[in-house]
């Protein structure tokens, strides 16, 4: 924390990853992956238990209204342990049980057949995919894939 490079600029925080946004009255804090510890491989890819996070808040310039309750929420998310429990992989979706991330492994690779690969398969778990009515990639995720086991 605060090296110095020749440009001038410090690091602020060395991560792994972003597990993602929260935003409570004020604006919106980035959650950040900061200590990991590898836990497995599966066919090659990397699984990760994460070990520490770090939330950085983004000023919003327009809230300029200071809320009382914002640290509260701060506090109670906070207690929230994302070292307990919490996995991901940057090329592993680990969203998606082994027998379906293989399926998807050993299915020809024109892009139509892996699509229709996804959609007979979601039809028999009869499931559905959040991003799909959002024009979202489902399939080649670029971001690590959280997963959480109780």
């Amino acid at each position: 924390m605060g090296q110095k490079g020749s440009s001038g600029l410090s690091r602020a925080v060395s991560a792994y990853g972003i597990v993602g946004f929260v935003r409570f009255l004020e604006g919106y804090y980035l959650v950040l992956i900061t200590k990991r510890r590898k836990m497995a491989d599966i066919g090659g890819h990397s699984i990760y238990k994460i070990e520490d996070t770090n939330m950085i808040y983004i000023p919003n310039d327009s809230v300029r209204v200071t809320h009382p309750d914002e640290a509260r929420y701060v506090r109670i998310f906070q207690n929230v342990d994302l070292s307990s429990n919490f996995y991901f992989s940057y090329s592993y979706d680990l969203s998606h049980s082994l027998q379906y991330n293989l399926t998807l492994l050993h299915s020809p690779c024109d892009p139509g057949t892996v699509e229709e690969v996804h959609t007979r398969s979601s039809r028999q778990q009869d499931s559905f995919d959040i991003f799909e009515d959002e024009g979202l990639p489902t399939q080649g995720q670029t971001a690590p894939a959280l997963s959480h086991s109780p």
